[in-house]
């Protein structure tokens, strides 16, 4: 389903930001926005380009520098709205976005020559109305198309033949909902999706698929909004066509219960089932040497509980979750060899964490936000820890302010991550970062200075063991027209 959330345009606003930094790196982004009388429109534009010839450790701690990181992207939004002021709303939308970079390739066995163009074009028109037949109901309708073109070329890779790519993918789909706002406190929601996909590459001898959805669920509350209850509902029907046709069958059922004592004092907790069938960019990733796609992914299913409490107040918010899991044939992207990397089911999954997430305003200029996740995973089969993942991960941000100037400082710390689904496999190292910066806005102007990896950590890698970049710095400048 596409589902883009554009600023509401009731006032009109007209907005320029640049921003430069470490790496040759420059951003731009325009955009004006407006209603006049019962039209509304939306029309935005943002440049991004960079070197990305960072410096990083290799794994025999070897400082290296990127290569072929270079990129340069265009990107342009379009939005057209009518209200006809009897509950009807049409609106059109229309997003383009255009990728010209380099592919470096894994850490160690960079690539030089690789290079890769994307273009991409979504279009989709939105019908609703309030009121619709009754007064109780609400029509939403969405139709929407997209086109993705994918041209990959690496004439010298380290491993095998040289690879030119070209990959094409078609999307269509409608997606009605209907929205029912039932007596007794309900709002039951009813709505399907019809979707289409076509591949156009050689490489897995053009595929489609074409899915099926249906949803329903009800949000019933009682006892003046303490208690509410929404059970969900969710048919999905994946058909793949490839050299022959395979379909899916997934039914998802879901309970949902909130229970709210006091203002201030919530408990909550969800059990459910999921079924969800391989993605087409998982099964038809196009071939790019140290990735690609597994036409051969079984659907994953899915058991979950989770249980919290919530403590809010003006000046203090205290959020805890348990969650417990059970993933059957789990998809995840892994290493397959030292230099490749693939979807795979990686087996049976037992997973359980703990969430917890505090903010703190002591003072009016003074803002304290913590979170930490613990996250205990095993791959049935293998007795492994579960790849891809962290087994703790912490985030802290402060801030402080007055009147037109903000400071902050961030720090992030991320365990060790394994690389595949085997015991004592390959994992990246444990990393902190910090971020410093400080922002300003006044009348219409406003301004930042950041600082990333601000002690240059250059062991920085992400799930998948790409090399992240050390230290940067980031000058943004920018102007509100219409503020």
């Amino acid at each position: 389903m596409v589902n883009i959330v554009t600023k509401p345009t009731d006032e009109p606003f007209t907005f320029g930001s640049a921003t430069y930094g470490s790496y040759e790196t420059f951003n731009l982004n325009v955009g004006r926005a407006q209603k006049i009388g019962n039209f509304s429109y939306l029309l935005s534009f943002a440049h991004a380009q960079s070197e990305g010839d960072f410096k990083f450790k290799s794994v025999n701690d070897l400082t290296l520098k990127r290569i072929n990181n270079d990129f340069h992207s265009e990107s342009f939004l379009a939005k057209a709205a009518y209200d006809f002021d009897n509950g009807w709303e049409v609106s059109l939308l229309n997003e383009f976005f255009y990728d010209n970079r380099g592919v470096p390739g894994l850490g160690e066995f960079q690539q030089p020559n690789a290079n890769q163009k994307d273009l991409r074009n979504l279009t989709s028109v939105n019908i609703s109305k309030e009121r619709f037949i009754k007064p109780e109901l609400d029509l939403d309708i969405t139709l929407y198309n997209r086109f993705d073109d994918l041209k990959f070329k690496n004439p010298t890779p380290t491993i095998g033949v040289p690879i030119d790519t070209l990959s094409k993918t078609y999307a269509f789909g409608i997606n009605p909902k209907l929205t029912w706002f039932a007596p007794y406190n309900q709002t039951i929601t009813v709505a399907t999706e019809a979707r289409g996909e076509f591949l156009s590459d050689d490489d897995f001898n053009n595929p489609k698929r074409f899915t099926y959805s249906a949803f329903a669920s009800d949000e019933i509350t009682f006892f003046d909004e303490i208690l509410l209850i929404n059970p969900v509902v969710r048919l999905d029907v994946w058909s793949t066509q490839q050299n022959e046709t395979t379909t899916d069958v997934g039914f998802s059922p879901r309970l949902g219960i909130v229970v709210s004592p006091k203002k201030y004092l919530s408990f909550k907790t969800n059990l459910g089932r999921s079924f969800r069938a391989p993605s087409f960019g998982e099964l038809f990733f196009p071939e790019e040497g140290f990735i690609g796609g597994n036409p051969d992914l079984k659907p994953e299913t899915a058991y979950d509980f989770d249980i919290g409490v919530l403590l809010s107040h003006p000046k203090a918010a205290l959020e805890v979750t348990y969650f417990r899991s059970h993933i059957d044939d789990l998809i995840l992207f892994v290493f397959v060899s030292a230099q490749r990397i693939e979807p795979q089911n990686i087996g049976n999954v037992d997973e359980q964490g703990v969430e917890t997430t505090l903010i703190l305003r002591p003072f009016d200029f003074l803002e304290l936000y913590g979170a930490y996740t613990f996250l205990d995973g095993e791959v049935e089969d293998t007795g492994a820890q579960l790849p891809g993942r962290p087994r703790n991960k912490f985030d802290f941000r402060g801030v402080l302010s007055h009147d037109i100037v903000a400071v902050f400082w961030e720090s992030h710390y991320v365990d060790s991550i394994p690389l595949n689904a085997f015991p004592n496999a390959r994992s990246t190292d444990p990393r902190t970062t910090h971020n410093i910066g400080v922002k300003g806005e006044w009348k219409k102007v406003f301004a930042s200075f950041e600082v990333k990896n601000l002690f240059n950590n250059l062991d920085v890698r992400d799930a998948l063991d790409f090399p992240l970049p050390g230290r940067t710095f980031f000058v943004t400048a920018g102007i509100n027209f219409d503020k």
